[in-house]
């Protein structure tokens, strides 16, 4: 599944403006996606003093996912994909309580296993000057047709 050239996060992913964590796709394949994110002030995570608190590193791994499916979507249909839900992570450790303003974090997201009715799984680490510095499973869902969409808009109504 690789796309060349690699596109933006945002161009990947349905977060918009201040939710969109991730700067770079470094890499997108078949089972695996690297990214590049500096913890910036002004997020929708972002604590008061800008920094980014621990327990935010499942959004984050959550958000190489979302590439993940984007870089898929994009290279089968031309665009990204709409919505996925992240069900749960399991194993969530976190070796620092915040990432900083200014750290570079390096995100790894690789694909265990994928079900036909859209369920997944990704282990996902996030390092920092190449030590792991927070880890967990991933279980995701994405749904293969509208139907979901059209339920939960319809139920917005």
């Amino acid at each position: 599944m690789s796309i060349e050239p690699l596109p933006s996060p945002a161009a990947a992913i349905p977060h918009k403006d201040d939710a969109v964590l991730l700067d770079e796709i470094r890499h997108a394949d078949g089972n695996r996606v690297t990214a590049v994110a500096t913890v910036r002030p002004g997020t929708a995570f972002s604590d008061a003093a800008g920094n980014l608190p621990g327990w935010v590193g499942p959004e984050i791994m959550a958000q190489a996912v979302a590439v993940f499916s984007g870089c898929r979507s994009l290279r089968d249909r031309g665009e990204s994909a709409e919505i996925g839900l992240l069900l749960g992570i399991r194993d969530y450790e976190s070796a620092v309580a915040e990432f900083r303003i200014g750290d570079q974090l390096q995100i790894e997201v690789v694909r265990s296993s994928e079900d036909e009715e859209g369920r997944g799984v990704f282990d996902g680490s996030i390092s920092m000057a190449g030590a792991v510095v927070a880890s967990g499973t991933l279980t995701v869902f994405e749904p293969k047709d509208g139907s979901f969409l059209e339920a939960e808009r319809a139920r917005d109504d």
